[in-house]
């Protein structure tokens, strides 16, 4: 079988939607099968190589039989494989681990531009706006009990309103106790309606400004920009900060 990587133009083909297929039946891939091996492709395959335990060099964004091999079972992960696995899977916590999930996918568009269609509203069940629905994806890839798939916070509103009366594992942080991790809502005309949502990435500086990695955002368009984005924010425009308790 040919080695599948990132080309311009893309690779196309049969064995394309094979790869795709075991990829997804295995929980690295969970955008539309297309037979296209694009971004979303590679990633999923990069992040299979991570959890099985390749050695960092040889974590890239490529498909072939020996990876395959290991997703169907063919062939086994060796001891050394199987520890650097045991080392990588052992429970983070989930704010840091939601951040490198997140970092993978900055630069995510939607296509068509304007659609809402992108990996995480396709994921989540529902095409709309889709800044929550990132969040979601995130914690939800990170173990978070909180968040589901395709249910509770697709809307910002009610993510907010259930931190506030402590519901479905979520909880308000106090606005000097803000980690990396912590989810963070905007209201950007401070009216009580928050309007938009993403993930600390870094915690206010003693002017307020701090760092966020957000999707459904540009620059113009804080929320509805259709991109995953790590975005220069202010506290000026926070609204809540959220941390999930389990």
């Amino acid at each position: 079988m040919r080695t599948l990587i990132l080309t311009s133009p893309m690779m196309r083909g049969a064995d394309v939607t094979r790869a795709q297929q075991i990829l997804k039946a295995k929980g690295y891939f969970v955008g539309e099968i297309d037979g296209i091996f694009g971004e979303i492709t590679g990633r999923a395959c990069s992040e299979a190589k991570y959890q099985l335990g390749y050695a960092a060099k040889n974590i890239k964004p490529s498909y072939g039989k020996t990876l395959e091999d290991f997703l169907t079972g063919k062939k086994r992960p060796t001891p050394v494989m199987r520890v650097r696995a045991s080392q990588r899977n052992k429970k983070k916590p989930l704010g840091k681990e939601a951040i490198r999930i997140a970092r993978q996918y900055v630069g995510t568009k939607e296509d068509p531009p304007g659609s809402n269609r992108v990996m995480f509203s396709e994921w989540y069940g529902m095409i709309g706006p889709w800044c929550a629905m990132f969040v979601t994806y995130c914690f939800v890839k990170a173990g978070s009990k909180a968040f589901e798939r395709g249910s509770r916070w697709a809307y910002c509103p009610y993510m907010l309103q259930d931190a506030r009366q402590n519901r479905n594992g979520l909880t308000l942080v106090p606005r000097d106790q803000e980690q990396p991790g912590d989810i963070v809502l905007y209201s950007w005309g401070q009216n009580g309606v928050a309007n938009h949502v993403g993930i600390f990435l870094t915690v206010p500086n003693l002017n307020g400004d701090f760092t966020a990695i957000e999707g459904n955002t540009a620059v113009g368009a804080d929320s509805d920009g259709g991109e995953v984005m790590i975005r220069q924010r202010n506290m000026s425009s926070v609204i809540g900060i959220v941390r999930p308790v389990r």
